[in-house]
């Protein structure tokens, strides 16, 4: 059964199986099709999220076990429902003994029966790791831990294991007998040439920006890559969730970080192979130039690029010019966004991402050497060239293999990013440069040749991720709704055309692939969002309380800190996020900054920059002069309402758009918040439920009475389920034809058909100030009903004003 519409909850020991089977009937009423969970595998003990898995034989204990998930899939089934679920096929955690896989590899090293899951690298090229595995785990270095005792042998019943703190590591069988064990307890000395002997070498955490012999994901040390692409590991990772599918009580699979795997479509034609029927979506992001590979037998991705296109359409491009002086003027910060997009990704190359990319060029210059036009290449030529190319690349990987060659639009990605490192680096050898792009694309073939494409493949979404999501996103604020997953932030707004341009690809070539606005993943909720994208139809006076509240505020400024950046992020976030108590803003800021790591980072932390920060956030809050004129401003340019009108509009779009909605647990109200842990919080769902029971007969006029408690948002997100559910060949009709407005306000229209269902929602609120004018749409032939009102017209000419007059959007459906 295919979805028609997915509600997603987060699961986590606050909200488990049991939680998720008792609100079962309200997301019946809703009007949802499936539910979408997050994943259900046994992840680490406390997880708050469930990617981090452990063991994927045994769902997980915290969620509630086997039992509870069967009881949840039994309630949604008896209500007519489905379930979707998150899998993680590209790592595990290696959280000590809870995962048995790594336990044994630690325990066996390269004898284990685990050995070849995991992607490691056992006798890395100049280092002195020879069949171990680098833990960077130690707060210090490794001997004044030792010499601390912060390392110590504990025995538990027949086992005896080393301790570091709440972390415990195996000790290899025969390299520990009974007397021995006496004399390492008393002696760092043999406890050091104990160590020695294990499969494993602790070592100071900072070490494994250099040092770590195993594929993470991103930059993550506790996730390590597994081997997906071997069928034992396929088979054992799966098994579980696969007989869930298997006996129909899972429907669909979420499949995250598609792109972090060594064969995205093989792996994908294994699972299409083993599960024929299910629904599979790929958390993907396709870039604005770029198409969901034609090979993946999947539904279509997770809506990444829906999101931009929504966003894009709300905002105004054609103030761009003013609000990039205003950016620039004001932050000092000139440089365009490809120049903080390219220095973000050098950063991350040079420091969180260094050991890989040692690692590919160890693999290059081999390469190079069996060459002899390349044969002289130095190591330090070949890092910096192969650096180079994964910086320019413009999509987030190439899909290459023995068995599948280049696709034109790889051989085109690939070509961009050949061209672009030769221009930007005059310095390297545009030979080289060239060769390795061969390579990438396997026009060499040889087994190292093969490899290094593989490997490269695997390392360029990592450099986008980290260089663009975790570092530019939070550099680069011009005008940050746009800095999403999925979105570019330097272009600034998208035409109509090009958002019926996605709408109609998906239309033809992915009708099922999934819809979202908000995600667990994102940096604002849908609604946030919406907020900020008003401020670009407003430059002037945005730029003028801009200047006035900096000024106001300089006086909690005493030493220049915080930056002006990073205070323009703060005064966009009051707009999209208010009312928001100093906790929240503070820990969202905290995290910006750690992220953009050019004042403070995760990795060094500077305590003096991120205490002023805390002080201005906690000293601009309690200023009653502040608070006044910002609430004044949000007043007077009304963005509360706008924004309210924007996120009717943009929810009506993702019900109706080709493709199957997602909502995000909570967002069917007013969803206020930021990026995570602010989007994971606890859901009221006392109070969803309630309201629901009080909108379900209420007419339009009525619900927008009373939009404060977000009645007109979930009375739209019932109504049109209701009407998806009611007339499903409708709603899945094929085809997409853009409707064209005229008059003086045309502009703000932005309407489709598909088939016997008509769509009209409006764009850039703040701009039409709910004045439509002359505006005017010619409706197709036929008698058209307004599902939200009842209200009917006829096909010809009509005035937008009536079709709108009762509600802000208009969902219609024709008989004939």
């Amino acid at each position: 059964m295919k979805p028609r519409a997915t509600y997603r909850v987060q699961l986590s020991s606050e909200f488990t199986f049991q939680q998720a089977a008792d609100l079962c009937d309200y997301f019946q009423a809703l009007g949802i099709s499936h539910l979408y969970c997050s994943p259900v595998l046994q992840a680490t003990p406390g997880s708050a999220h469930g990617y981090d898995v452990v063991d994927p034989t045994h769902i997980s204990d915290d969620l509630g076990g086997a039992a509870s998930l069967r009881h949840l899939l039994d309630a949604a089934a008896e209500r007519g429902m489905g379930v979707v679920v998150d899998i993680v096929p590209n790592h595990m955690s290696t959280a000590g003994r809870a995962n048995p896989w790594w336990w044994d590899l630690l325990a066996h090293g390269p004898s284990s029966r685990y050995a070849d899951y995991f992607d490691i690298d056992w006798r890395p090229a100049g280092s002195t790791l020879k069949d171990k595995v680098l833990l960077a785990v130690l707060g210090d270095r490794y001997g004044r831990e030792l010499e601390a005792h912060a390392l110590t042998l504990t025995t538990e019943g027949d086992e005896t294991v080393v301790r570091y703190h709440d972390q415990e590591f195996p000790v290899a069988p025969g390299s520990l007998d009974g007397a021995h064990r006496e004399r390492v307890a008393a002696d760092i000395d043999e406890l050091d040439r104990l160590l020695e002997r294990q499969h494993y070498r602790l070592a100071y955490w900072r070490s494994a920006q250099d040092e770590l012999n195993y594929r993470r994901f991103f930059t993550v040390d506790q996730l390590i890559g597994l081997r997906i692409e071997r069928p034992q590991v396929f088979a054992d990772s799966h098994r579980v969730i696969l007989d869930l599918v298997a006996d129909g009580r899972v429907d669909g699979l979420r499949v995250d970080h598609v792109d972090g795997l060594r064969d995205p479509t093989g792996y994908l034609t294994r699972l299409r192979r083993a599960a024929p029927d299910a629904y599979i979506a790929v958390e993907k992001i396709v870039a604005t130039d770029e198409q969901l590979p034609s090979a993946f037998p999947v539904e279509g991705t997770t809506g990444y690029e829906f999101i931009a296109a929504v966003d894009g359409v709300f905002v105004d491009a054609g103030n761009e010019p003013a609000m990039t002086a205003l950016y620039h003027a004001f932050t000092g910060e000139t440089q365009p966004y490809a120049e903080v997009t390219r220095a973000s990704k050098q950063h991350i190359i040079a420091t969180e991402l260094a050991t890989d990319l040692v690692r590919l060029s160890g693999l290059m210059h081999d390469i190079c050497e069996a060459d002899r036009r390349h044969r002289d290449r130095t190591q330090r030529e070949v890092h910096e060239a192969l650096g180079e190319l994964a910086v320019a690349m413009r999509v987030y990987r190439t899909y290459v293999t023995p068995d599948a060659p280049p696709t034109e639009q790889d051989r085109a990605a690939v070509r961009h990013a050949v061209e672009e490192s030769t221009r930007r680096r005059p310095d390297i050898d545009p030979e080289l440069i060239a060769f390795i792009g061969d390579v990438v694309l396997l026009d060499r073939r040889g087994d190292s040749e093969i490899e290094l494409s593989a490997r490269f493949q695997q390392f360029t979404p990592a450099v986008m991720a980290k260089g663009l999501e975790d570092t530019a996103f939070y550099r680069y604020n011009r005008l940050v709704s746009l800095n999403e997953v999925g979105g570019n932030p330097g272009t600034f707004g998208r035409t109509v055309e090009q958002f019926h341009e996605l709408c109609a690809r998906n239309a033809a070539t992915h009708p099922h692939t999934m819809l979202t606005r908000t995600t667990h993943d994102t940096k604002r909720s849908a609604d946030v969002r919406a907020r900020i994208n008003l401020l670009s139809e407003m430059p002037a006076e945005w730029e003028a309380a801009v200047r006035r509240w900096s000024e106001l505020n300089d006086r909690h400024r005493p030493h220049g800190y915080p930056d002006r950046n990073i205070e323009y992020l703060i005064y966009q976030t009051l707009v999209g996020a208010w009312p928001i108590d100093k906790e929240r803003l503070t820990e969202y800021l905290n995290k910006a900054a750690r992220e953009a790591k050019l004042h403070t980072s995760w990795m060094s932390p500077v305590a003096a920059y991120e205490d002023a920060l805390a002080a201005f956030v906690e000293a601009i809050l309690s200023d009653g002069e502040f608070t006044a004129d910002f609430e004044s401003f949000l007043g007077r340019t009304q963005i509360v309402a706008f924004g309210r009108t924007a996120s009717l509009a943009q929810t009506a779009l993702l019900l109706t758009c080709p493709g199957v909605p997602d909502i995000y647990q909570g967002s069917e109200l007013w969803n206020i918040t930021l990026v995570d842990p602010d989007n994971r919080r606890a859901v009221d769902y006392t109070r969803r439920r309630g309201l629901l029971d009080e909108v379900a007969n209420m007419a339009a006029e009525e619900a927008l009475a009373r939009s404060d408690e977000g009645s007109p948002k979930l009375w739209l997100i019932a109504r049109l389920l209701r009407a998806k559910a009611d007339h499903p060949e409708v709603f899945a009709a094929m085809g997409y034809s853009p409707l064209e407005a005229t008059g003086a306000k045309a502009r703000h229209a932005l309407g489709f058909v598909r088939g016997p269902l008509l769509v009209l929602v409006p764009r850039l609120p703040a701009g039409l100030g709910g004045d439509w004018g002359d505006t005017q749409l010619v409706l197709p032939k036929g008698r058209w009903t307004n599902v939200l009102t009842g209200a009917t017209e006829s096909g010809g000419r009509s005035s937008v004003a009536a079709i709108l007059e009762r509600f802000p959007v208009a969902v219609m459906t024709s008989a004939g």
